[in-house]
């Protein structure tokens, strides 16, 4: 399959098997990593094949393989993940108001920044608003959250689990793709408050739970600087064990020998749209399917538990849950039912 076909970026986009992924690897001219290893900045094993893809490690770090598995529990990197995509939107409309107004004061904080750009102050704080008020700042928020989603996908034959997190954001362009979602300890966040990370570490994470993950991104048109790329850039990333080695690492395929990705043309690549997608796949949560389905729920509400922003989630069903974390949950059982609603008695019990 040349890398121009025009339904690379649909069957990279729909993956969400191993078979899959490898059925597309496979007809791509990729090096094995036994014939090219990046070691160093300016240390290879192997030489640079032109007009082939190379893998090359995640960062461009050799030894990112430890710095990669810190996930401490698997939902971890998944609301790394959705946090990333709450930054994207909020970046997108950043930049949209400085192509207005180039002296615009740049908001303080994250939930600022909501509020100024998207009209919604805290989630939990919708909920305590007289009737008319919270029903225009909650529709203000359901709107939101169709730019923002979490998918979880399970295929039965091979009992593999898929877990896609998709944004409507700002998005990257092809040239830029290796140097931020594929980058590691990397960020552009340090001198922008409105942002929610700083070290560019958390997402990563989901690398080393999954064996494949496909990378895919598109920047938003209206954003794009004179130059800049107009297709998709796009990257799958596995873990590489090298022969005779104990320090295995990620890696992704690499088009340009600085790490640059490969990119899919603007002609093919109008049904993506814009904003990133990342598709964990073989995603090991460590549990059954039925027990992910029904825990998924509970467990992203409270890992983000008043999200700047909401999301939706898609837990093995075409309809969304849309989730808004814990505390707006608590803030509505409140509203709805009192203080009483939240009190739990306990037995007296003697000290001993």
């Amino acid at each position: 399959m040349p890398l121009n076909a025009p339904d690379l970026l649909t069957r990279l986009s729909s993956a969400r098997s191993t078979g899959q992924v490898e059925a597309i690897m496979a007809g791509l001219p990729i090096v094995p990593p036994e014939q090219y290893q990046w070691l160093s900045d300016t240390e290879r094993a192997g030489r640079w094949q032109p007009g082939n893809l190379h893998w090359v490690p995640v960062g461009r770090d050799r030894g990112n393989g430890g710095r990669i598995k810190l996930a401490g529990e698997p939902m971890n990197p998944l609301a790394e993940r959705l946090v990333n995509g709450m930054e994207a939107l909020i970046e997108l409309a950043r930049l949209r108001e400085l192509a207005k107004n180039r002296a615009a004061v740049m908001p303080a904080t994250p939930r600022e920044a909501v509020l100024r750009y998207f009209g919604f102050p805290r989630l939990d704080q919708i909920e305590r608003l007289d009737d008319d008020e919270r029903k225009a700042k909650s529709a203000l928020a359901d709107k939101v959250r169709k730019d923002l989603s979490i998918k979880l996908d399970f295929e039965k034959k091979s009992k593999q689990f898929a877990v896609t997190v998709r944004d409507h954001g700002m998005g990257q362009t092809p040239e830029n793709v290796h140097r931020t979602l594929l980058s590691l300890g990397r960020t552009e966040k340090a001198d922008k408050p409105y942002l929610i990370g700083v070290f560019g570490q958390g997402g990563s994470s989901a690398f080393s739970i999954a064996k494949y993950s496909v990378v895919i991104s598109r920047r938003a048109n209206d954003i794009r600087k004179q130059g800049e790329g107009a297709g998709v850039g796009w990257s799958i990333v596995r873990e590489i064990q090298p022969k005779g080695r104990r320090d295995p690492y990620f890696a992704y395929l690499a088009a340009a020998e600085d790490g640059g990705v490969p990119t899919i043309a603007e002609a093919h690549a109008e049904k993506f749209g814009q904003g990133a997608h990342f598709c964990h796949i073989a995603y090991d949560f460590g549990a059954s399917e039925s027990s992910i389905a029904r825990l998924m729920y509970q467990s992203l509400n409270h890992v983000l538990f008043n999200p700047v922003m909401p999301y939706e989630l898609y837990a093995l069903k075409d309809t969304a849950d849309p989730m808004k974390g814990t505390a707006q949950r608590l803030a509505l059982r409140v509203r709805r039912f009192g203080p009483a609603a939240l009190d739990k008695s306990f037995t007296q019990l003697p000290v001993v």
